[in-house]
């Protein structure tokens, strides 16, 4: 990396102020520390001359999506003069803390050996503070964006991002932005341009309880679910195996479609040992490459229930949990732009693949914006101990202002 590419006083303020942001537990779905992070992140962004907004989600629109508790979005704007928009995405929700920390606790974070460790330093705080620290850098230089910069910071993406980017793009912002980054981490080689779907399912069946000294009298639900569930396993595994994306996926096994039966099961309220199960059920994670979409997948899961149900003469329900549509996009000249703003700092940029997990990209793309996560390494994303490296850090903040202040890397 060539040396010295941000001041050492832009560097400091950017890790200072991820360690101030993972201090706050802003744990997803219950939402405590959101207001607090909000309000952190709202007083950087006016501090570097930024139209700033806070949005507090309705609560007629929460109640049908994100029943925990308050969610805030915040909305900063600089002005260009291109009459495009370049907008950074971050979600500022993290999954628990979780066991097996071995360098400090999840929410006190420490910064050891150029590295920054505390829970969402990768998954994608770290990515907020670098936005942070290059509009820092362009206040502190008096520059002004080649094209209009969006800064947005939004809750709920580790919950499908209903009550965050989607309440976002869908009833805050005005018009699509032509350009999105959202720093995730994807490792600063190999951007995303596009992540799989998802479909989950949950599949009760019905029996009829029975005290255990009389089973005959009953009907066994557990039995039955899982017999269901065997024979549901071969039929898409059949179903699916074929299929193949065209895209480029890392690794390179991600780019099959994929289910998992089973993440949740058992008789609702726990059951007992001495009574027949009147109820049993099971859980379906579907996951979706570019070339589906949710309805096929509905469709296809519950025809495939239905099939595996033949000949078992069980009774059975599928109940829709959660849904999001797989996404792609060609980024065009955003891919250009960053590569050379990555040249800058010492990175080469690949091709972009597809994400096997699930992101907000899809709000974005399904709307017509060029698109791409792009962040530090993923290796510790919700895993314990996760942190990001200073040098990481540094190198976002110098691309990340390079993409949205020198006009030279839009060609």
């Amino acid at each position: 990396m060539p040396a010295g590419i941000v001041p050492s006083g832009i560097l400091d303020y950017t890790v200072d102020v991820l360690v101030r942001l993972l201090s706050i537990p802003t744990v997803s779905p219950g939402g405590e520390g959101y207001r607090q992070a909000a309000e952190l992140l709202a007083g950087e962004l006016e501090g570097v001359g930024a139209r700033v907004e806070v949005v507090e989600v309705p609560g007629e629109y929460r109640e049908r999506r994100c029943p925990w508790g308050p969610r805030y979005i915040v909305l900063a704007r600089l002005e260009g003069s291109s009459g495009r928009v370049l907008h950074f995405n971050g979600h500022y929700d993290v999954v628990p803390g979780g066991p097996g920390w071995t360098v400090t606790d999840p929410f006190r974070p420490v910064v050891r050996e150029g590295k920054v460790y505390g829970r969402g330093a990768v998954d994608m705080k770290g990515g907020i503070a670098a936005v942070l620290g290059a509009l820092r850098l362009a206040a502190e230089r008096g520059e002004r964006p080649v094209h209009t910069v969006e800064a947005a910071f939004v809750p709920d993406e580790e919950i499908g991002g209903a009550c965050g980017t989607g309440y976002l793009v869908g009833e805050i912002l005005e018009r699509p932005p032509d350009y999105v980054v959202i720093p995730e981490p994807s490792g600063l080689s190999h951007p995303w341009h596009g992540h799989k779907g998802l479909y989950w399912a949950r599949v009760r069946v019905r029996g009829r309880a029975a005290h255990a000294s009389t089973p005959w009298l009953g009907r066994n639900a557990f039995l039955a679910g899982a017999a269901l569930a065997l024979r549901l396993q071969e039929i898409l595994a059949a179903m699916l195996s074929p299929r193949r994306s065209r895209h480029r996926f890392d690794p390179p096994e991600a780019a099959r479609p994929t289910f998992m039966i089973g993440g949740e099961a058992g008789v609702p309220g726990g059951g007992k040992a001495n009574q027949v199960p009147g109820e049993f059920q099971f859980t379906v994670d579907r996951r979706l490459i570019p070339e589906e979409s949710v309805e096929q997948a509905r469709g296809e899961l519950e025809a495939a229930v239905s099939w595996a149900a033949q000949g078992l003469g069980v009774e059975y329900t599928v109940e829709t949990l959660a849904e999001m549509e797989p996404a792609y996009n060609d980024p065009g000249e955003l891919l250009d732009a960053l590569r050379r703003a990555a040249a800058g700092a010492g990175v080469e940029v690949g091709e972009p693949v597809i994400c096997q997990g699930g992101l907000d990209l899809h709000y974005y793309t399904s709307r017509g914006s060029k698109a791409l996560a792009y962040g530090p390494d993923p290796a510790l994303a919700h895993a314990p101990d996760e942190h990001i490296s200073v040098d990481d850090l540094e190198r976002m903040v110098a691309i990340f202002h390079a993409l949205a202040f020198d006009p030279r890397v839009w060609g």
